[in-house]
């Protein structure tokens, strides 16, 4: 790690939670990659902190092991619950991050910029900052709350601490899936149904609700042949009906007053398309084109009936039609007596968002919540970073939480 003079030290839980957020950062666990080294030193931490901890792992469509992590730290043993004993508290987060070719690192507009680092995993601090690859999404939010854990020990819990990691958020919530459909140790966490806190970036602002995410691949068949000839057939003359139709359904979405929600910002599905025939040169008759849309559902407003007519056209024009599986929105009530305590204990009001997380795979939690350090403005960026003082924050606000949801 390269490191500059700075107005410290930090306490030591800062420190510790920047040297966690430096080893994880080296790991390269893009999500076309595998992110089983990254869960696996997540594990060798937690075992240490007295975690009981379950690892499980899937092939990903292109043969790419993955892994999930679930661990749970019960309460002493002196201990036995009682009604009144605290919930639990379950942090969940995702150990892969989105690609780094376009990396850039610390730039000369970067404050204080430490010298020059072309490598995305190899985490550049300066006086007030952290970077590299997932320092915001969301390594940082899990150094901060291992970084917390520390400060809670075991014998002061009166029930369950849980920390699971899953892969693939960025690409599809498949580790969420997985988890979800085939992990026995997670479907004990759901039957406990403790306060779920997902620590994406929220610069710990409470978030109570987000937008789901889906879509649709389409594909038009031609023929290529030169376009002085009738010889070939142009692919994308199938492909404009169905556009048409797109396009018509993009324009009601902003308007129809049924496919609105005020609660959100924008209030709309975001319907969003794009259209490719991959043509290289303009006297060869396009044999293929492609289209896509994806679109953000809502809790009232899943979009089906728009789908449903797009595959119309699409049918009645020989256009293939492939779903894009995502996730649905999530939604806990502003009035759940949880996140009141949320926003007690992080001293802010609870809000929705129009990003997609893990959390809108977990239904069956009841008591689900975004929060952690960072800002999303700041996540997928060619320099990602999060300011220490963010890390610092999450720590506190993390700690207080564990207190409050697993110590009587």
């Amino acid at each position: 790690m390269t490191s500059v003079a700075h107005g410290g030290p930090f306490d030591p839980s800062t420190e510790l939670a920047i040297r966690h957020l430096t080893d994880l950062i080296r790991f390269p666990s893009v999500s076309s990659a595998s992110n089983v080294d990254a869960n696996a030193h997540v594990a060798a931490l937690l075992k240490s902190l007295g975690f009981a901890v379950t690892t499980s792992q899937y092939q990903d469509p292109n043969g790419v092991t993955k892994s999930n992590l679930v661990a749970v730290r019960q309460p002493s043993s002196q201990y036995s619950p009682q009604d009144s004993s605290p919930i639990g508290l379950a942090y969940l987060c995702h150990t892969d991050v989105v690609p780094a070719q376009s990396w850039k690192g610390p730039t000369p507009a970067s404050p204080k910029p430490a010298s020059p680092n072309a490598d995305p995993f190899k985490a550049v601090r300066t006086e007030d900052r952290i970077y590299g690859r997932g320092a915001c999404d969301m390594k940082g939010s899990l150094a901060a709350m291992l970084a917390a854990i520390e400060r809670v020990p075991q014998s002061k819990q009166t029930a369950p601490l849980w920390v699971v990691c899953t892969a693939d958020e960025e690409v599809g919530f498949e580790g969420a899936k997985q988890l979800a459909q085939h992990c026995p140790a997670f479907q004990s966490l759901v039957a406990h149904d403790p306060v779920a806190i997902i620590g994406e970036p929220t610069e710990l602002q409470v978030v109570h609700a987000h937008k789901g995410i889906g879509g649709i691949k389409l594909h038009a068949k031609g023929k290529a042949g030169h376009s002085a000839t009738a010889l070939g057939v142009n692919a994308n003359e199938a492909m404009v009906p169905v556009l048409q139709t797109i396009f018509e359904i993009c324009q009601r979405t902003r308007t129809d007053e049924s496919l609105l929600d005020d609660r959100f910002t924008p209030p709309t599905l975001s319907w969003n398309f794009g259209v490719s025939d991959h043509a290289r040169a303009i006297n060869i008759t396009p044999d293929r084109s492609d289209a896509w849309i994806s679109f953000r559902t809502m809790p009232e407003i899943d979009g089906k009936a728009l789908v449903a007519e797009v595959a119309e056209v699409a049918k009645a024009n020989a256009v293939e039609v492939r779903m894009i599986d995502g996730c649905g929105p999530m939604w806990t009530s502003p009035d759940n007596p949880h996140i009141k305590s949320m926003e007690l204990l992080s001293q802010s009001q609870a809000k929705t968002v129009s990003y997609a997380t893990d959390g809108g795979v977990w239904n069956e939690l009841s008591h689900r919540m975004i929060i952690g350090p960072g800002s999303i403005s700041q996540a997928h960026t060619v320099d990602e970073w999060i300011s220490i003082d963010q890390l610092q924050q999450g720590i506190d606000l993390y700690q207080r939480a564990i207190e409050h949801w697993t110590c009587g």
